[in-house]
């Protein structure tokens, strides 16, 4: 089994990794090889969780790559516990974030199946099997993705956000797929290269957009990992570096992707939508009428508008009904 980077070119700048690497572990030779990639750094509250959950998995053949920025808190120490597991490797040095410790891992990956999991976020019992499975029935799909469970900071279930059907524009809509549930195939990310080191929070959004140039991606309509939202999550307090990514990730599609280009007008008005609830959720109010209004002169009314409301009753309420309806209304538009 050869090292990713030492069997693509589009990964020619991290074959440098690829020397010596210790025998993946294979305890079934009939199923394909899974390799998981944890990029950490300073989230020591919540690896140990992370890991358990890739560990305690049904599923026979794994390598974890963990590859660790650098931590300065209790992160050296809960990952010495997973030390005498032959499926976990811990490679700590620095990188250039997290897509850079992405790639890094992924260099390293000798499985057929690759994903990554952040170091906050867990997978549900049968998430591997069910995805690898999903793989395996879908041939032509380069990835597949399921439904995934928002957590509070101790992990306790908030709702659940539904696997919509796939379409090229519901990838720049930020409507599919939820990151901790995709499953790759070795091939797509061979041939589409690494992770874009520049990108710092939509790095996902990114790389999916790119894969997608090469096959669909195919949904399960099943619940197979969590999501974790806490105080120090780039999703909860960084929403200007989320928007400028979303925004130029978007257009540079419409360049790669022309057929796309007619829906540009209202796949950047249900961008500055969801900035809208956002800012209004954050208690923003003159940025989210901002953000509301480039939505209305760009195409008019957009159905993500109709959260807005539920936002702000829920920011004086202390509720979550937008993201309730949310689910509901996901669940809905799969069927």
């Amino acid at each position: 089994m050869n090292p990713l980077a030492a069997e693509y070119p589009t990964w020619v700048a991290y074959a440098h990794l690829t020397a010596d690497l210790p025998p993946p572990p294979i305890r079934d030779p009939a199923q394909p090889l899974v390799s998981i990639v944890v990029p950490s750094l300073n989230q020591g509250r919540y690896i140990g969780e992370t890991l358990n959950s890739i560990l305690t998995q049904d599923y026979p053949n794994l390598e974890i790559w963990v590859i660790d920025g650098g931590s300065s808190d209790e992160t050296p120490k809960v990952l010495r516990a997973f030390a005498g597991d032959e499926r976990v490797q811990l490679v700590v040095g620095n990188d250039a974030g997290q897509a850079d410790a992405i790639n890094r891992g992924w260099a390293r990956a000798r499985g057929s199946v690759l994903a990554w999991l952040n170091s906050d976020d867990t997978y549900l019992p049968g998430a591997i099997a069910t995805q690898v499975a999903a793989l395996q029935a879908h041939p032509a799909a380069v990835a597949v993705y399921a439904d995934a469970r928002y957590t509070d900071a101790q992990g306790q279930p908030l709702y659940t956000i539904a696997a919509r059907p796939y379409h090229p524009l519901a990838l720049l809509r930020l409507l599919i797929p939820m990151q901790p549930t995709v499953f790759l195939r070795r091939t797509a990310v061979g041939l589409t290269g690494p992770l874009d080191v520049r990108m710092r929070y939509a790095l996902d959004t990114a790389y999916w957009v790119r894969l997608a140039q090469l096959g669909p991606f195919q949904p399960t309509s099943t619940v197979v990992a969590t999501y974790r939202l806490h105080a120090a999550s780039k999703t909860v307090t960084q929403f200007a570096g989320f928007y400028r990514e979303w925004l130029q990730i978007a257009e540079q599609s419409f360049t790669v992707m022309p057929e796309l280009s007619p829906a540009r007008r209202e796949v950047l008005a249900d961008i500055y939508a969801a900035m809208t609830n956002l800012e209004a959720r954050n208690g923003s109010l003159r940025t989210a009428l901002r953000y509301a209004a480039y939505t209305l002169t760009l195409a008019g009314w957009r159905p993500r508008l109709a959260k807005t409301p539920l936002v702000l009753l829920d920011r004086w309420l202390g509720s979550d009904l937008a993201e309730r309806a949310g689910s509901w209304w996901g669940r809905q538009t799969r069927r």
